[in-house]
């Protein structure tokens, strides 16, 4: 745990792959839980991708049970480390839609709401989040990397720091729009998929966090802090409103 102004945090990064499930990681699970309570990291969300293209690679695509068999095997490797040694691995998604490439962070899931919702990922925007809106917190993950679009009454809020070293995530015009609608929640994240990416950045959490459904409830109290010593000057002005 973290001390800040006397009060306990968590520190956890939410925006992490596997090279178990994750084709574009090459870190492996167990080494991951490693070097992140190394680095004085409470836990961490795994958010594999799950779209068309990774199904499509499993070659499971007429058995979703099996699908998600597989899909689960980065988390459950590395909560099974983060188990014996003390470290928390909560499960997340990273899902993309069919009608665009943007990509959403989801938090509030666990394996049985995958392997009762199957396909979930051929859903479009307004029928997904009108289904499970209210029960899963959506967050756009690096919003303007790619020029996607901005869906805003289909998504919760915005990973408003992604800390990722290779990509240019252009996180000054996710912040901006944050700014411009103070309703949406902001997150930021390591988006770890090289041995390089690895803790740079993490969500504060007031007080112990043990699951995924922890980390939605945290961030929709608004009991969060954001840590990205890189981009230490956008978190700043993100705090500041």
């Amino acid at each position: 745990m973290t001390m800040i102004d006397g009060k306990p945090y968590s520190k956890f990064d939410l925006h992490v792959h596997t090279a178990e499930t994750s084709k574009c990681g090459i870190v492996a699970a167990a080494d991951l839980v490693t070097a992140y309570k190394t680095a004085g990291y409470d836990g961490f969300t795994i958010t594999d991708h799950l779209h068309e293209g990774y199904i499509s690679l499993q070659n499971c695509r007429d058995d979703w049970q099996e699908c998600i068999t597989r899909y689960l095997f980065g988390y459950q490797e590395a909560k099974r480390l983060g188990d014996e040694i003390g470290f928390t691995v909560a499960l997340g998604i990273e899902l993309r839609f069919p009608e665009s490439e943007s990509d959403y962070l989801l938090y509030g899931v666990d394996e049985a709401f995958l392997r009762a919702n199957p396909y979930l990922h051929r859903t479009d925007h307004a029928s997904f989040f009108q289904k499970y809106g209210d029960q899963i917190l959506i967050m756009q993950a690096h919003p303007f990397r790619n020029n996607d679009t901005v869906y805003f009454d289909c998504l919760h809020g915005l990973e408003v720091v992604n800390c990722n070293p290779r990509h240019k995530s252009r996180n000054e015009l996710a912040l901006r729009l944050a700014q411009a609608h103070l309703n949406l929640y902001r997150t930021c994240g390591s988006d770890a998929h090289q041995v390089e990416d690895e803790a740079r950045a993490a969500v504060l959490f007031e007080g112990k966090i043990r699951d995924s459904f922890d980390i939605r409830n945290g961030i929709l109290r608004r009991q969060t802090r954001l840590w990205c010593p890189e981009q230490a000057d956008l978190i700043a002005q993100s705090e500041s409103f």
